[in-house]
């Protein structure tokens, strides 16, 4: 709810906003969120984001959706769903990042700020459940081997759209509690004169970390130990079963240390900025001198954390699949040869049309 007051305009520092405890407010119209470095730095840092991430993520989504052997798979499936969240940094988060930084305040309302401000929850929850989906994929098919084709494709197909549907149901459920956690009682002013409900209550945003991130996380490095262990214990495939599966149109799984460092980058990058934002939340940094020693790990944190979205897409891209989809794009935009050319081709594989008494 945004909600426009005349009050009086902070021009102090942060530790001047923190004292401020009787006013039942905090300033985000000065450099409450951006106390490290200056702010032009940090608006061409979130420029530059933009582009690294918006790229990389827009050419991974172009070869899923325009290769079909790599469409033809239902964990990259789940990849295009990652790089869909990921996009949203470059197109929504980061830009906006760099309007509020050249700016000096929020000047998009109380609505789009809470947005931007709890944007980390989705996307943290979104690709972090995704490697999640990929890994219990990858574990799954031993539990149909007894099954016959039809079975265990339709099993396993039921399987990932109920995921899909249980996914989206609990990201809406947190978003849900995020929004009903706001405080009535303490405000936050963006720009002058405009003054929002607080984002989030401390109280539950510890169980909406753990939910959120810390608890898919540590099942992801769980899974991903048992899928290595199974899959270096397990039998070689005989090689004529590897060179009738090069034959087809299905895409591979991922390598497994591809799929390591997807899943690494995926589970320790929100790492620092999940801690700071939990000991917040607890009440454990509290003081003012606290405050202004964490608020500068949490900006470079933050950063760590969205780089990821740029970093992923390029280890995907090492997946041989992948990368044979890439060189087949890049010769997509070849010269088209001529028809000059065409017939000279021609008249090369046939030389008897290229001879001067080839008509007699």
């Amino acid at each position: 709810m945004e909600e426009r007051v005349h009050t009086e305009e902070w021009t102090g520092t942060l530790q001047e906003d923190f004292s401020l405890s009787s006013h039942r407010m905090i300033n985000f119209s000065t450099a409450l969120y951006h106390p490290w470095g200056s702010q032009t730095g940090s608006a061409v840092a979130a420029i530059l984001y933009t582009a690294w991430i918006s790229g990389a993520n827009l050419f991974l989504i172009f070869l899923l959706m325009t290769n079909v052997k790599l469409l033809n798979s239902r964990q990259n499936i789940v990849l295009l769903h990652y790089a869909v969240s990921d996009l949203t940094v470059g197109v929504f988060y980061c830009p906006l990042t760099a309007d509020f930084f050249l700016r000096g305040h929020w000047a998009h309302g109380c609505s789009s700020f809470f947005v931007w401000f709890t944007f980390v929850f989705p996307l943290t929850f979104l690709t972090s459940h995704s490697v999640l989906l990929i890994l219990t994929m990858r574990i799954l098919p031993p539990c149909f081997r007894r099954y016959g084709l039809v079975v265990k494709t339709v099993a396993r197909n039921c399987v990932f759209a109920a995921s899909f549907v249980v996914l989206w149901a609990y990201l809406v459920a947190i978003g849900a509690a995020l929004s009903a956690g706001r405080h009535d009682s303490v405000h936050i002013a963006i720009a002058p004169q405009v003054i929002c409900k607080a984002l989030v209550a401390t109280k539950g945003a510890v169980i909406i970390n753990v939910l959120v991130y810390f608890l898919p996380a540590g099942l992801s490095l769980l899974l991903l130990l048992a899928v290595a262990i199974r899959e270096k214990t397990m039998m070689t495939t005989p090689t004529v079963q590897l060179h009738l599966e090069v034959n087809t149109e299905q895409c591979t799984d991922l390598p497994l240390h591809v799929l390591t460092l997807i899943t690494v980058l995926t589970t320790i990058l929100p790492l620092p900025a999940f801690l700071i934002s939990t000991v917040m939340a607890r009440g454990a940094c509290s003081s003012v001198d606290c405050i202004a020693w964490l608020l500068p790990l949490g900006t470079v944190s933050d950063w760590l954390l969205f780089a990821k979205s740029g970093v992923v897409p390029v280890a995907i891209f090492m997946a041989p699949d992948f990368r044979s989809a890439v060189i087949g794009a890049l010769h997509h935009f070849r010269r088209v040869p001529t028809s000059d050319t065409r017939d000279l081709v021609s008249n090369i594989e046939d030389p008897e049309d290229d001879t001067p008494f080839s008509n007699i």
